[in-house]
């Protein structure tokens, strides 16, 4: 794929009456021609999860429809941090495919255990925080097939389905702050949480990154 081929179908999940979000989620792609972007109304829930799962999947149908065979997952909360940069997603992208990952993560709030597989992709146990994943298609059926129950938590159960999953570091993504979530209680319960996990995760990957630098190349 040439540069300026590029072009991911990516569908950013919102709820309809979440104007600000989609506002702010809209302004995060202007200018940026590699994105091909649909919105699509998120599926409500009482229990915010299950809505995000359902939504999930919702996203997951219409890329089989639409024959694509990589693609973002965007909730609208995502924004952009300074390291994004189309070459770097491009090379990752393409990369990572080629090692077997099923699902790369742009940043994240938390994982178990991580360990690098290049200055800037990072194999992961697990991982918290979905606002801007790449699925490619080798995992659609998997997450089709999945039966959500009313205790999953979203990101771990994408987590647990496969174990070819990565994140890239620097984050190219991180959670804006609306002072409210609608999937996750605790978050409107402790302001400013969301910052402080990216903060220390962020911190861990760094300690990983320099270990990695400092011992391949000597």
């Amino acid at each position: 794929m040439m540069k300026d081929q590029f072009n991911i179908p990516t569908y950013i999940i919102n709820l309809k009456e979440r104007k600000e979000r989609l506002n702010h989620i809209l302004g995060q792609f202007r200018g940026r021609n590699e994105f091909h972007i649909q919105v699509v109304e998120a599926c409500e829930h009482k229990i915010g999860a299950i809505g995000l799962w359902r939504s999930i999947v919702k996203v997951i149908e219409l890329a089989q429809n639409n024959n694509d065979d990589v693609i973002i997952i965007c909730e609208d909360d995502h924004e952009f941090t300074h390291h994004y940069s189309q070459d770097f997603l491009l090379y990752n992208l393409i990369n990572a495919h080629r090692q077997g990952a099923e699902i790369i993560s742009g940043g994240i709030g938390g994982y178990g255990h991580a360990i690098p597989l290049t200055e800037n992709r990072f194999w992961v146990s697990s991982f918290l925080s979905t606002q801007f994943i790449i699925v490619y298609k080798k995992f659609f059926k998997t997450i089709l097939s999945y039966e959500f129950k009313e205790d999953d938590v979203t990101d771990l159960v994408l987590s647990d389905l496969t174990s070819h999953k990565m994140v890239l570091y620097p984050f190219i993504s991180s959670q804006k702050d609306f002072g409210y979530s609608d999937i996750t209680a605790i978050h409107n319960e402790k302001p400013g949480l969301v910052q402080r996990m990216f903060k220390k995760t962020e911190m861990r990957f760094q300690r990983l990154q320099n270990a990695y630098i400092k011992y391949s190349k000597s």
